[in-house]
């Protein structure tokens, strides 16, 4: 079957046709997930040249691990799991130097279907985006991860388990309850601003 001409080639397809020696390829990976993963740096270590850091060494391990890839599984879940492991280690490298020299973070992002986002995500755009990133400290860190995956890297629930190694209801009740967490002390700093918006619902 020919592939029509307006339809983007998807994950597996460039995959295949890297591995079977079409090497160039790869830069069109680099090209459909550059943008997203800089996203989810940026929210974990804060500084955009230990960010591109990341993500360039994710690209390089990505390309170098190709064959060790299992297709069962969604190719972005294995990418993202690259960068969280990057980022750990940079972040622990430079922890007392972050600490002192905070970046900015991206717009928050996140999913269509999550309803109970909206209010969230509008306070997060109002808030200085660097706060936003100390306030995440003071999330749990597992809480602090997965809303990072589901916010800034727009991954999917399953996805979300998948990278934290947890099962679906509890990735989704991470989410949960670090965005509830993360409204509680945004909206204890702007209660002159009135009320926060609606209450989360399941």
């Amino acid at each position: 079957m020919t592939q029509a001409p307006d339809r983007e080639p998807t994950d597996g397809e460039l995959l295949t046709a890297v591995l079977s020696g079409q090497r160039e390829k790869f830069a069109e990976i680099v090209r459909r997930y550059q943008s997203p993963l800089l996203r989810l740096a940026m929210s974990r270590l804060g500084r955009q040249q230990e960010a591109e850091d990341a993500v360039q060494q994710t690209f390089l391990n990505a390309f170098r691990w190709l064959d060790t890839y299992d297709s069962r599984y969604s190719f972005r879940t294995w990418l993202w799991t690259i960068l969280i492991n990057n980022c750990n280690r940079l972040h622990q490298r430079t922890a007392r130097r972050a600490e002192n020299e905070m970046g900015d973070l991206p717009a928050i992002a996140y999913q269509a279907d999550d309803a109970a986002a909206d209010p969230l995500a509008a306070m997060i755009t109002a808030e200085r985006r660097e706060h936003v990133r100390q306030l995440l400290t003071e999330l749990t860190p597992s809480q602090a991860e997965a809303v990072r995956l589901r916010f800034f890297g727009q991954m999917k629930f399953q996805e979300i388990a998948d990278s934290l190694g947890c099962s679906l209801p509890a990735a989704k009740a991470r989410v949960r309850k670090g965005m509830i967490r993360l409204t509680e002390l945004l909206s204890a700093e702007a209660i002159d601003a009135g009320p926060v918006g609606e209450h989360f619902h399941d």
